[in-house]
C-alpha cells in the first residue's frame, strides 16, 4: 500500500473537489448560492499540481482550480486518516474548520476568508504561519499571471527554492499580460509554473479561433523556457510534468509552460448555456473520459485501491462536505459594516523633519530613493532602463552598481511590470516602479486599478507599491509625454495620490509613500525636475501623505494649487499683492488622503476661490475641489469658485502651442480679478 500512498492521495482530493463541487451545483439550482463556475472535468490537473507544494510556495488561482486549493490547503493525514499517511501537519488548522471557511467564503457568509466581500475564489489566504499562501484571482482573465511571476521574483529574491504555480485557461492566453508576464519570468529565470487548463472553448470560443500555433506549448520555445503538452485527465501524467517542473523551479533553472489538454464538461458558469458550443458526440466523448471516475477504476484496476478503501474515502468525502457546508449554510450573514471596511492599511507616525543640504526636484527624488534604499532591504526598484543607464531623467544614477539585484531593469512590460511589483508586494517586499512617463501607465491600467488598488480591501493585506510618474507638460514634449494622469487614479479607491511642488516635499512625500503599507501614485512633475532647488531635509526625515500646505497666507482670496500649478499660484499670488489683494495659496501636495480641513479652512477664511491644475479641466481634480467647497462652506462664499486648467484637448508639441493651453500665471491673474470683482 505504501508505494500506492502518492495515488490514492490524488484520489482521495480529486473525489473531495468533485463532491464538493456537486454540492455547490445543487445549492445553484435551489437558489442558496448566487453563481458557480464548476471545476468538473479539472480535478486531475489541479489535485496534483497543488499537491506539488510544498510549504513556503505560492498558489495562484482561477475559478476552477479547487482542487489545487484544497491539496493546498488540507492535511491529508488529519483529511483522510483512512490512508494511513505519516503525522499529521498541525500548524495547520484542522480540514474540517479550512472547508467550512472555504464553505462560507462560497456562500458569501462572515466567516468565509474575505467576510463577504468576494465572489468565490476571488480571495486571498496568505497564512505562512499555517504553511498556506494563496493568491486568488480577479475576473480580469490572464492579469494574474504577472502577479504570481511577481510572487515567484519575491521568492527568489528572499534565498532558498521556494515556487509560484499559477493557473490560466486557454482563453486568458491570448491576453497581454499572458506574454508580458510569461516573458518577464522568463528572461529573469523565475521559479514560476504556469498551467494552462485547455478546455478547447474558453467561455464559447473554439480553439481554432483563438491562437493558430498546434499546441499552446510551443510558445514556451519562443520564451527560451520549458514547456509541454500533456494530457490533463491523467493524473499520473500531470503528477509526472509537475515533479520536472518543480525541480527544475528549485534547481533555478527558470519558469515552466505546462499545457493539460482537458474535455470541456460544463459551460463557463453553471446555467449559462455556453456548453452548446461543444459538439454533441465530441461531448459525449468528454463524459465518457470522466477522470473522476476513470481515475477511481484504474486504480481498482491496478490493485492499489481496494473497494473497501475506496467506499471508506467516500463515506469520510460526505462527511466532510457535510459538516462543512452544513454549518456554513447556518452562518450569519457579514455585518452591513463590512461593506465600508478601510481600504488603507494603517500608517506609521513619521519622523522630524531635519534640515539637510540644498538640491533640486529631481536631486530629492535621487536622495529619497536612495535613503530608502540604504535603511530598508525590501525596497526594490523596477522600471526600464534605470539600472545601467539610470533612467530617463538619470534619478537612479549610482544605483545599479551598489544593489544589483535591487535595481531592476524591465522590458517594456508596464502591466507586467506592475503585476511583478504586486506579487512581490504582498510577500512583504517594497517595489517602487517608474514608468518612464506618466503617460505610459495606461498600459498598465488594469494591474495598478484592478489588483494593486483592490487588494487591501479584498484581502485585508498591504500593498505596499509606488508608481513613480514624470508627469506634466511645458517643455515641449507633444501628447504622449506631457499628461497629468493624477485624476484618473484619484478617482480609484484603494490608491493614494501625491503631487509635490517643491524639492523639499519631492523628498519627504516620496520617503513616505516608500515607508507606507498602501500603494501610491506619485507624480513628479518633469518642468520642475532641474528649475527648483532648495535645502532639502536630512536623512531622517519623513513626511505625511494628506496634509495640504498654506504657501502664502492671506485675506482676500484663496489660490488652490498642486504640483508645478502651485508655482503659477504663488506667481499670481505676487502680483496681485501689488495690486493691494492678499491672496493666499494652498498647496495640496496630495491628492488624496485629501486635505479637505485645510481646504475648507481657507475657503472660510477669505471667500473667495480658485482652483489652478494643469490636468484637462473636466473631471480634473479642481472640480472635486470645488464640489467639496461648494457643499461644505457655501454659506462662506462671496463669489463662485474658478477653475483655472488644461483644456480637453491633447498636449501639442510646439512650444507655442503648448504654451497658449498651459494655466499661466496670467490665466489665474484674470480668473482672479474675475472673482474679486463679484
Amino acid at each position: 500500500m505504501d508505494d500506492h500512498r502518492p495515488r490514492l492521495l490524488r484520489h482521495a482530493f480529486m473525489t473531495l473537489a468533485r463532491e464538493l463541487d456537486s454540492r455547490f451545483s445543487s445549492l445553484l439550482l435551489t437558489g442558496r448560492v448566487a453563481k458557480w463556475y464548476s471545476q468538473i472535468g479539472t480535478e486531475a490537473t489541479s489535485v496534483p499540481a497543488g499537491l506539488a507544494l510544498e510549504e513556503g510556495d505560492v498558489l495562484c488561482t482561477l475559478h476552477r482550480d479547487l482542487g489545487a486549493i484544497l491539496a493546498v490547503y488540507l492535511d491529508p493525514a488529519r483529511a483522510f486518516p483512512e490512508l494511513g499517511l505519516a503525522a499529521a501537519d498541525d500548524r495547520r488548522p484542522p480540514p474540517q474548520e479550512l472547508l467550512y471557511r472555504l464553505a462560507c467564503q462560497l456562500l458569501g457568509r462572515a466567516d468565509g476568508f474575505s467576510n463577504g466581500v468576494e465572489r468565490s475564489f476571488h480571495y486571498g489566504f496568505l497564512a505562512p504561519q499555517e504553511g498556506i499562501r494563496h493568491a486568488g484571482m480577479i475576473s480580469h482573465l490572464g492579469a494574474m499571471i504577472p502577479v504570481a511571476a511577481g510572487c515567484a521574483f519575491a521568492l527568489r529574491q528572499a534565498g532558498g527554492d521556494r515556487l509560484a504555480l499559477n493557473f490560466i485557461g486557454d482563453g486568458g492566453t491570448s491576453t497581454g499580460d499572458f506574454h508580458e508576464g510569461l516573458n518577464m519570468a522568463a528572461v529573469w529565470r523565475l521559479p514560476l509554473i504556469l498551467v494552462i487548463e485547455n478546455n478547447r472553448y474558453a467561455f464559447s470560443t473554439p480553439i481554432a479561433e483563438q491562437y493558430a500555433a498546434e499546441r499552446l506549448s510551443d510558445r514556451g520555445v519562443g520564451y527560451g523556457i520549458a514547456a509541454e503538452t500533456i494530457d490533463g485527465n491523467d493524473p499520473e501524467a500531470v503528477a509526472a510534468a509537475m515533479a520536472r517542473a518543480v525541480a527544475r523551479a528549485r534547481a533555478g533553472r527558470g519558469p515552466t509552460l505546462i499545457e493539460a489538454m482537458l474535455g470541456r464538461m460544463r459551460g463557463h458558469s453553471e446555467g449559462d448555456d455556453s456548453l452548446k458550443v461543444v459538439p454533441k458526440p465530441e461531448l459525449e466523448a468528454y463524459l465518457a473520459a470522466d477522470p473522476v471516475p476513470a481515475y477511481r477504476a484504474r486504480l481498482l484496476a491496478e490493485g492499489a485501491l481496494t473497494e473497501e478503501l475506496a467506499e471508506a474515502l467516500d463515506r469520510r468525502v460526505k462527511e466532510l462536505i457535510e459538516d462543512a457546508v452544513g454549518r456554513a449554510l447556518e452562518a450569519p450573514g457579514p455585518d452591513v459594516a463590512t461593506a465600508r471596511r478601510p481600504v488603507f492599511a494603517p500608517v506609521a507616525e513619521p519622523a522630524a523633519e531635519v534640515e539637510g543640504e540644498p538640491a533640486t526636484y529631481v536631486e530629492a527624488i535621487h536622495q529619497a530613493l536612495e535613503e530608502e534604499l540604504e535603511r530598508d532591504p525590501s525596497v526594490i526598484l523596477l522600471g526600464q532602463d534605470i539600472a545601467r543607464f539610470e533612467g530617463a531623467f538619470r534619478v537612479t544614477r549610482g544605483f545599479w552598481e551598489r544593489w544589483p539585484e535591487r535595481v531592476r531593469d524591465t522590458p517594456i512590460a508596464e502591466s507586467g511590470t506592475l503585476g511583478i511589483a504586486a506579487g512581490a508586494a504582498i510577500l512583504g517586499y517594497r517595489p517602487v516602479v517608474e514608468m518612464q512617463f506618466a503617460d505610459f501607465i495606461s498600459c498598465g491600467f488594469n494591474q495598478l486599478v484592478n489588483v494593486i488598488a483592490k487588494l487591501y480591501y479584498r484581502w485585508q493585506v498591504p500593498c505596499p507599491v509606488v508608481v513613480r510618474l514624470p508627469s506634466g507638460g511645458g517643455v515641449g514634449a507633444g501628447p504622449f509625454h506631457s499628461q497629468n494622469p493624477e485624476g484618473w487614479f484619484a478617482h480609484v479607491a484603494g490608491l493614494k495620490v501625491v503631487c509635490p511642488a517643491t524639492a523639499a516635499d519631492a523628498k519627504l512625500l516620496l520617503k513616505a509613500a516608500i515607508r507606507d503599507p498602501n500603494p501610491v501614485v506619485f507624480c513628479e512633475h518633469k518642468f520642475l525636475y532641474r528649475r527648483i532647488k532648495e535645502v532639502l531635509p536630512g536623512a531622517e526625515a519623513v513626511g505625511r501623505l494628506g496634509e495640504a500646505r498654506v504657501r502664502r497666507t492671506g485675506s482676500d482670496l484663496s489660490l488652490i494649487a498642486y504640483g508645478a500649478s502651485t508655482w503659477t499660484a504663488l506667481e499670481a499670488a505676487e502680483v496681485l499683492a501689488g495690486e493691494g489683494v492678499a491672496a493666499e495659496v494652498v498647496d495640496l501636495r496630495t491628492l488624496v488622503p485629501f486635505d479637505e480641513a485645510t481646504v475648507l479652512a481657507s475657503a472660510k477664511k477669505t471667500g473667495r476661490v480658485v482652483v489652478v491644475h494643469e490636468d484637462q479641466l473636466t473631471g480634473g481634480f479642481g472640480a472635486e475641489v470645488a464640489a467639496r467647497i461648494a457643499d461644505q462652506a457655501f454659506p462662506w462664499l462671496d463669489a463662485p469658485i474658478r477653475r483655472v486648467a488644461y483644456p480637453d484637448v491633447p498636449v501639442p508639441y510646439a512650444k507655442v502651442l503648448e504654451q497658449a493651453l498651459l494655466p499661466t500665471r496670467d490665466k489665474v491673474l484674470d480668473a482672479a480679478r474675475e472673482v474679486l470683482a463679484f
